[in-house]
């Protein structure tokens, strides 16, 4: 995870057990068993919110204490938690500073049997597959906004090669410090890996520069750590703007 060129590092990363929002780091590998339980995630602070920073850290710290004391992650939890820590609402008719502030999540958990995982995501943070069968990335998740609601009711055919107005790049669901906002209970999508797959984890400054068709593969030889500082220096040669973070994890 690093802050670009943003002057606020708005993304925040959870590994290990712990919630870490940081310029510029490249965490340790993380080695599990095949009976521990982890947690992995990414969220992103939405820039046009207040606070941002604050709400992606309030998002993966309720995300954390669920996965640790219950090992299941509530979205709607998640969002009244994020309410409670940043008092989401207006007082004597003056919003609290951080009344507002918005976040996304994309979160994988083990499922069982050994090899399945839990895929849960809100936003555009986004989840991507790369299969060891045929050396391809995937992407595992649909962002939350306008374009895909569009594309998925059939009013719209997406093109790869076409560009469309900002607009329609709007989040349609977040997570934001306001009582009266709802977020649906996206049920999780379960994947299963086999030995030879990985999965990435990321935010929205990875994508927006670098769609999976341009990664590298992940070999067998290859260690994560030099995985990620390779894909570092690949969106940082494509004029990467946005904060940047990313978990790889790879099934052994």
């Amino acid at each position: 995870t690093w802050r670009a060129k943003p002057p606020i590092q708005q993304d925040a990363i959870l590994i290990g057990n712990k919630v870490i929002q940081h310029d510029g780091l490249i965490s340790k590998n993380y080695l599990y068993s095949s009976d521990e339980f982890w947690c992995a995630a990414v969220s992103d602070g939405v820039s046009s919110s207040p606070k941002a920073e604050q709400a992606s850290k309030a998002v993966l710290k309720s995300v954390l204490t669920q996965s640790k004391t219950t090992g299941q992650i509530r979205l709607k939890k998640v969002q009244d938690d994020l309410c409670t820590d940043l008092n989401g609402k207006v007082s004597f008719g003056v919003p609290t500073s951080t009344y507002g502030s918005s976040a996304t999540l994309a979160a994988v958990t083990p499922s069982q049997p050994f090899g399945f995982v839990n895929i849960q995501h809100v936003g555009d943070s986004r989840v991507y597959l790369f299969s060891g069968h045929n050396q391809k990335w995937y992407a595992l998740t649909q962002d939350h906004n306008f374009l895909t609601e569009m594309q998925q009711s059939g009013e719209i055919e997406v093109k790869a090669d076409e560009e469309y107005a900002s607009f329609y790049y709007m989040l349609n669901h977040c997570f934001c410090a306001d009582f009266s906002h709802e977020i649906p209970e996206f049920l999780p999508k379960e994947e299963y890996l086999v030995e030879g797959d990985a999965v990435l984890i990321c935010s929205d400054g990875v994508h927006d520069v670098l769609e999976c068709n341009q990664w590298q593969p992940v070999m067998p030889d290859l260690t994560l750590k030099t995985w990620l500082l390779n894909m570092k220096t690949a969106l940082h040669q494509n004029h990467a703007f946005d904060n940047v973070s990313m978990i790889l994890l790879r099934l052994t």
